[in-house]
């Protein structure tokens, strides 16, 4: 297959950057319908136009990348919005942390039959910390642990059923927790 070439290609540069209408990727097998580039070669933005990245915009910082708004706006009004119509949308920090913040955090899974499911998952410690918690399981609430288990309620407890089963090894030292017979 032949090289691609575009004869309308045109740059506008300076010692420290450069704007390219119509730029062919290095291999010549992407456009690049709008491309801004600083004098660090991993500083730009791309707007690729075909090839194996059709429809993609490419932002690239060696550095930080800010973004700020909603100065002019309302407390209610929404001031960034994202929305992937399709595909997943992922936030990433190799090695760093992912912070979310704000006067309320909501997280809302909105899927349909057999989708709608909040996954949190960690290789050591999961901490959930505030005033008050409340978990409500429609269906059920399992608390299940292959370790201990511990239930503390320095005020008091309550365990409200219409029926209530329980199962203990502790008088018997033969039988293993967990084992009822």
């Amino acid at each position: 297959m032949a090289e691609k070439r575009n004869w309308w290609t045109q740059t506008i540069s300076a010692m420290n950057g450069a704007l390219s209408f119509g730029k062919l990727s290095p291999k010549g097998d992407v456009t690049s319908s709008v491309d801004l580039q600083g004098l660090d070669g991993r500083h730009f933005i791309d707007l690729t136009e075909d090839g194996v990245r059709k429809g993609w915009t490419t932002m690239n910082a060696p550095g930080a990348v800010q973004i700020n708004a909603g100065e002019d706006l309302k407390k209610e009004q929404d001031a960034v919005f994202m929305n992937a119509e399709n595909g997943d949308v992922i936030i990433r920090a190799r090695n760093g942390k992912v912070r979310i913040e704000g006067l309320d955090v909501e997280i809302s899974a909105t899927g349909t039959s057999g989708e709608g499911f909040v996954i949190v998952g960690a290789n050591e410690d999961v901490k959930v910390d505030g005033k008050n918690i409340t978990l409500n399981g429609k269906n059920s609430l399992k608390l299940m642990s292959t370790g201990v288990l511990v239930l503390d309620g320095k005020l008091g407890m309550q365990i409200l059923s219409t029926m209530c089963y329980g199962a203990s090894s502790s008088s018997d030292n033969r039988k293993k927790p967990g084992q009822i017979k």
